[in-house]
């Protein structure tokens, strides 16, 4: 595939197949024929986004659960949605959809107006704090991009991903969409426009309790104002977890993550058995747990060794509390969204 998005196929018509150079031409017993694509898959990871201190900031990108989208040319000049496996009510009207309304976006932004069917493959439990939404978003943009040769930069694709969260969030925010795309620990420079690093992490195993949100959205309840002392604390903290993430010291990430003056005492509230949670796995050897997104989800991140420990910890709390709950062990990922070869 070339930078256009395009495929280029090679017809054999001798033993040996000969690659023709950018200035050249095949030899007379190879024929180059041009293939357009008609769709394009992704794979896109779960994130943890905030991750900690980084409210709207960081994003952690993660090995599983993951999302696949598939984004196919159609010749009806128009945008369908269409939702497989966990779709738990997630609305498919294009303008309510994440990935739709990114999808309006990037039709926007490039000028260009052929029909596509977005088919979400949903791998990930909606509305738990692990990225769903920006995931299907920003995978439909990498695979429009690719589908089309659009040839967006990095920062042009969180950009438009980001307009699709609204349809979820009720705001663009870029921390998802943006640890999803590039993989890692990534944090936003800047808004307006978008600039984001990628900062690679190591090893670092994460315990998630799975909770459903029982409120779509808990971002309207967080304060628009906090003290100039709780302000300082929280540069400290974000401060404290980039530093721990260039030095690969997992107990210090595990204790900057810990720590949250601007999200957790919100989100918390609105997650049963919150508190306690915390108060065991930390008691059992965690370095740090917090809200994992916008909740209701729970992680932990600890020692290979204890992560079997912390998950029945949160398993059996949550089961004593009539909390439904899934308990999953992953691990942070170097990898974003990637194209692939099938479903």
């Amino acid at each position: 595939m070339d930078s256009h998005g395009i495929a280029w196929g090679w017809i054999k018509t001798s033993p040996h197949n000969v690659k023709c150079s950018k200035e050249g031409y095949p030899e007379e017993n190879i024929k180059r024929e041009r293939i357009d694509l008609k769709e394009v898959i992704v794979k896109a990871p779960a994130t943890i986004a905030n991750f900690g201190p980084g409210f709207d900031v960081f994003s952690l990108a993660l090995e599983e659960p993951y999302d696949i989208v598939k984004v196919r040319l159609n010749d009806k000049n128009s945008i369908n949605v269409k939702i497989v496996g966990m779709d738990e009510g997630i609305p498919i009207s294009v303008e309510n959809n994440t990935a739709g309304l990114a999808a309006t976006h990037f039709f926007e932004e490039t000028n260009l107006s052929k029909g596509v069917d977005v088919e979400i493959r949903k791998r990930m439990i909606s509305c738990a704090g692990l990225g769903t939404s920006g995931a299907s978003a920003v995978a439909c943009v990498y695979g429009l991009n690719i589908l089309f040769g659009a040839n967006l930069g990095h920062n042009e694709i969180i950009e438009i991903a980001s307009r699709g969260e609204i349809a979820s969030g009720g705001v663009a925010h870029a921390d998802n969409v943006a640890g999803c795309l590039l993989g890692g620990f990534v944090l936003i420079k800047n808004y307006r426009p978008i600039d984001v690093v990628k900062i690679e992490v190591p090893n670092v195993p994460i315990v998630i309790c799975i909770i459903k949100k029982a409120k779509r959205t808990t971002r309207g309840s967080i304060p628009d104002r906090i003290s100039l002392n709780k302000v300082r604390e929280q540069i400290s903290y974000s401060s404290s977890l980039i530093h721990a993430i260039l030095s690969g010291n997992l107990k210090d990430i595990g204790e900057a993550v810990n720590r949250d003056n601007i999200s957790e005492p919100v989100r918390s509230r609105f997650i049963p058995r919150y508190d306690d949670i915390k108060k065991k796995v930390l008691e059992a050897g965690a370095y740090g747990c917090n809200v994992s997104g916008g909740g209701s989800s729970i992680f932990a991140i600890c020692e290979e060794d204890k992560t079997g420990e912390i998950a029945e910890i949160m398993k059996n709390i949550c089961s004593q509390g009539g909390v439904e709950n899934k308990v999953i062990i992953t691990k942070a990922s170097n990898t974003g969204v990637e194209e692939i070869n099938g479903l």
